[in-house]
This record gives structure tokens, sequence and C-alpha cells, in this order.
């Protein structure tokens, strides 16, 4: 079986090709840019001009619940492109070892 051919098997087997996984990765963490840090400090520093006590407590709450919120989301994107990441260098490693062991099948049988 030729290198491409082995190649091809794995990457049938698997649904993807080299760079697939770690291209995930990247695209994950390019989204997180802009909402790396959600700031909405302006909104609740406008708290303070509604004049009703419950309405601006909850703005100050809504605010720092979507802050969390959209911190915790970014967290939990940037761990699973991290493990788009690993998997992808697991795969590019395993291929190697595919090609490895099959050229050193082939040398030793000529």
């Amino acid at each position: 079986m030729e290198q491409e051919e082995v190649g091809s098997a794995v990457t049938g087997d698997l649904g993807v090709g080299p760079g697939v996984l770690k291209k995930g990765g990247s695209d994950i963490l390019e989204c997180l840019d802009p909402v790396k840090k959600v700031d909405l400090g302006d909104l609740t520093g406008l708290a303070t001009s509604i004049e009703d006590d419950d309405a601006a407590a909850a703005l100050v709450t809504f605010c720092a619940t979507w802050e969390s919120g959209a911190e915790f989301l970014a967290d939990c994107a940037a761990t699973l492109a991290g493990g788009l990441n690993k998997a992808n260098g697991d795969y590019e490693d395993t291929d190697e070892a595919i090609r490895d062991a099959v050229n050193s099948v082939k040398t030793a049988l000529k």
C-alpha cells in the first residue's frame, strides 16, 4: 500500500483530512476575538440615572450576568479549540507513525 493510500484509508475512517481539526480550532479562536471581554460597565453606570431602584438593580444584575456568561462561553470555546488542536496534533502524529511503519515494512521486505 502506498503512502497516499494509507493516508486516504485513515482519512476515510475519520471523515476529516489533516489540518481540518486545526482549522476548526483557529476558526473558533478567531470568532472569540471580538468577545474576549464583554464590558457592560457603561450600562451599569446608567443604572444610577434610573429613578426606579428595582429597574436599576435589574439592569446591574443583567449586565453582571451577561458579562459572566460571555466569559464562561468564551472559556468553553477556547477549551474546545485547544482540544481540536490537540486532536489534530494526535492525528498528524498517528499519520506519521503509520507512514513510518509502512516504510519500515517495505524496507524489511526488500
